[in-house]
């Protein structure tokens, strides 16, 4: 697991689940994105250059037309001193990837709905030793017998927005927390006074416990324990904080919440 930000490249060939994707990663703490490309062969350049740090590849798995990325792409990272992981993402599941990812280098197999807004969530536990799936995926791998690598987790981010909040509170959290509205183009949107605005945050702050996460460290240990670069980060800010925490790294923190997903380990 890297000591600071975990620094991601994105192959993606659709511009919005790109886009999307970016987006995901550069609201969290953990992530930080340093490439971007259409197909995997178009990341080689980038993989061979001395002063490039990758951790790890988001690679799509349903490119048309790059079915046999796989040998290309383990061979640019093989004999590197800190050679990245791959993480791969699809829309469906691919039997014929899914049976070729036993090589080290791979950390997991996604599905982009069942991920959801969880993306970072998923990185950060395919780093940390995992091999994460989401449940098509652990379908799939049983019903043709594929194994799967151990020790391996399914990630569930579907109902992360709706299993502690209402629906208007999900849709307002939607806005203010992924894609980071400013109260007055919040207010705008909900058609509601800017102070009303401020007070439906609130609500949702209260909602999600945030005050219990910065105060009492055994809440905060267990919602973040085993994720040590967002308790770093979260510590950081309690110690720099001199008791008031900025709007923004609230928000922020809210986000982790809200994009936290179901983790069960399977093996």
């Amino acid at each position: 697991m890297p000591k600071d930000n975990i620094r991601i490249v994105i192959v993606e060939d659709d511009p919005f689940s790109r886009n999307w994707m970016a987006l995901l990663a550069a609201r969290d703490w953990r992530t930080h994105v340093v490439g971007e490309a259409d197909a995997p062969l178009k990341i080689l350049p980038f993989l061979s250059s001395k002063a490039s740090r990758v951790d790890l590849i988001l690679m799509d798995t349903d490119i048309p037309g790059d079915e046999d990325w796989i040998p290309h792409i383990l061979g640019a990272i093989q004999g590197m001193k800190r050679p990245p992981a791959i993480l791969c993402t699809g829309i469906r599941p691919n039997p014929m990837v899914l049976s070729r990812l036993q090589h080290p280098a791979f950390t997991g197999y996604i599905l982009k709905d069942e991920v959801s807004y969880s993306l970072a969530w998923a990185v950060d536990l395919a780093l940390s030793g995992k091999w994460v799936i989401t449940d098509s995926i652990r379908s799939t791998a049983f019903t043709l017998g594929i194994p799967l690598p151990e020790p391996c987790v399914i990630i569930d981010g579907r109902k992360t927005l709706t299993e502690h909040l209402t629906p208007h509170q999900a849709h307002v959290a939607r806005l203010a927390f992924l894609f980071s509205m400013e109260r007055r183009e919040l207010a705008d949107e909900l058609g509601v006074v800017e102070d009303w605005s401020y007070g439906l945050v609130s609500q949702i702050y209260a909602q999600l416990g945030l005050k219990d996460i910065l105060e009492d460290e055994d809440v905060l240990k267990s919602n973040f324990g085993e994720h040590a670069l967002l308790m770093a980060h979260i510590n950081k800010l309690k110690e720099h904080g001199n008791g008031s925490i900025k709007a923004r790294a609230l928000e922020t923190l809210a986000f982790h919440l809200i994009t936290m997903p179901e983790i069960v380990q399977i093996n």
